[in-house]
């Protein structure tokens, strides 16, 4: 019998809130790149990404709030500051698009995506014995991120002669 009494709960709030606090900083990790990118075609391409990733991070608050991991005053207080790092965008200070680092900057967000597409696999597995969990949602938000890597591998695919050679 498949029973969510078992579970570490410590543990799964802990992983939990700490993608939770993740996605914080990949929402304006987005925004930063979609101010590197200002007057592009790309640019409304990484705000609808970040309002993507902002979808996403509403349904794991949900998740959250539904399994009682939420509101952890810590996670809070952590969440102020990611938002304040990530306005900043300390990939690419300068917000160059023809640099190194704009490159630097598009693959940070395709690794931020591929942890959360790993939370969302993972997640699959703990459902498979705590039925607390939506088992369509998550399979639906794994859909959305793998679309949401693709999405970015296309601006890196439009863009990345600009970067790396001259002319």
């Amino acid at each position: 019998m498949n029973d969510f009494r078992g579970v570490s709960h410590q543990t799964l709030s802990n992983y939990l809130n700490q993608h939770l606090l993740g996605s914080e900083g990949g929402v304006n990790a987005f925004r930063a790149a979609a101010d590197t990118w200002k007057g592009t075609a790309q640019e409304p391409m990484l705000l609808s990404l970040a309002r993507q990733v902002m979808a996403d991070q509403e349904d794991l608050q949900n998740m959250v709030h539904r399994l009682g991991y939420g509101g952890h005053p810590l996670k809070l207080t952590l969440s102020h500051a990611v938002r304040a790092v990530g306005r900043v965008n300390p990939v690419n200070l300068l917000r160059k698009r023809k640099a190194g680092l704009a490159q630097v900057e598009l693959d940070v967000l395709i690794g931020m995506l591929n942890a959360k597409l790993a939370m969302w696999d993972t997640l699959q597995l703990v459902a498979g014995k705590d039925h607390r969990f939506d088992t369509a949602l998550l399979g639906d938000l794994k859909v959305r991120a793998n679309d949401q890597i693709t999405q970015v591998k296309e601006i890196i695919e439009a863009t990345w002669e600009e970067r790396f050679f001259a002319g």
